[in-house]
């Protein structure tokens, strides 16, 4: 109970940030433009039969990739200075005077901030559900649910990492710098790396065919799972990492099932690293 009762007052706190209020708002937008697309694609008004869970695979297709920019922005914003900010301030040894463990501390955070981005992912899908209501005229609400599922799942494996970061540091400012050299390593570095490789073995960068282990290097970034589980979830493959590369047999670390598998340990294991690095630091 100690670390609900830090969650409920972090989300209080951090639902109050002016910058989250910017950042959902840019988020409720790009899901209402991407409800405006969805209603282009495929020529949604000609397709009569199955329209509504054809229209909403449309949006998830249209949504998949804002939303995997724009979710780890909130979640990094909203969880880098979670403990390190606290460490910066004093604020957090008064925290810990009161019956809460380190452990209730980073817990309570990772569930405070984890609600705040599931409010903020809500909004934005709101909207876009309203922008298929009316750009569309049908709707699979399952469907839409699960995407909106998934993707909070997606910012809670953000939210993991960021805390984790910041578990791992007193200063709000290394936190800032190891969350952005996080997003520009997983965005831009995974790929070139993971080029620079295939290179090395495989002495071409463009073929006909890419071997099993390129296509699983790739499919490991936290970004990729997230595709992955989303097309595990439809049982739809033009998610994946592996589709866009045309292999229909994928390895298994590209198999869209093994994507939960990847999200979690992206979860896990920077939070872990950030627990025991916390408990033996010297506030």
């Amino acid at each position: 109970m100690s670390a609900i009762t830090v969650a409920k007052k972090d989300f209080a706190d951090a639902a109050r940030s002016r910058k989250l209020m910017a950042l959902t708002a840019v988020f409720a937008l790009f899901t209402f433009g991407g409800a405006f697309l969805a209603s282009w694609v495929g020529d949604l008004f000609a397709e009569m039969e199955g329209e509504g869970a054809q229209t909403t695979i449309d949006l998830v297709v249209a949504l998949q990739t804002p939303a995997s920019y724009l979710v780890p922005i909130i979640a990094l914003i909203l969880g880098y200075a979670a403990i390190a900010g606290e460490r910066e301030s004093g604020s957090l040894k008064f925290l810990l005077g009161l019956p809460h463990t380190r452990r209730d501390v980073v817990l309570g955070k990772i569930l405070g901030r984890s609600a705040v981005v599931a409010v903020s992912i809500l909004i934005g899908f709101g909207v876009g559900l309203i922008g298929l209501f009316a750009f569309v005229g049908s709707v699979s609400i399952v469907d839409y649910l699960l995407f909106t599922l998934v993707t909070i799942l997606f910012g809670f494996v953000y939210i993991c990492i960021a805390v984790g970061l910041s578990s791992m540091t007193r200063s709000t400012t290394k936190a800032g710098a190891g969350a952005f050299g996080l997003i520009v390593f997983l965005w831009f570095v995974w790929g070139v790396l993971a080029m620079g490789v295939l290179y090395l073995v495989e002495g071409e960068l463009w073929m006909e065919s890419y071997p099993d282990w390129y296509i699983s290097l790739l499919s490991l970034s936290p970004d990729a799972a997230y595709g992955s589980a989303i097309a595990a979830v439809f049982g739809e493959g033009q998610f994946t990492i592996a589709s866009a590369y045309g292999v229909e047999n994928p390895p298994l670390l590209a198999e869209p099932w093994f994507g939960f598998v990847v999200l979690a340990v992206w979860a896990l294991v920077p939070l872990g690293i950030g627990i025991v690095l916390f408990n033996r630091a010297d506030l």
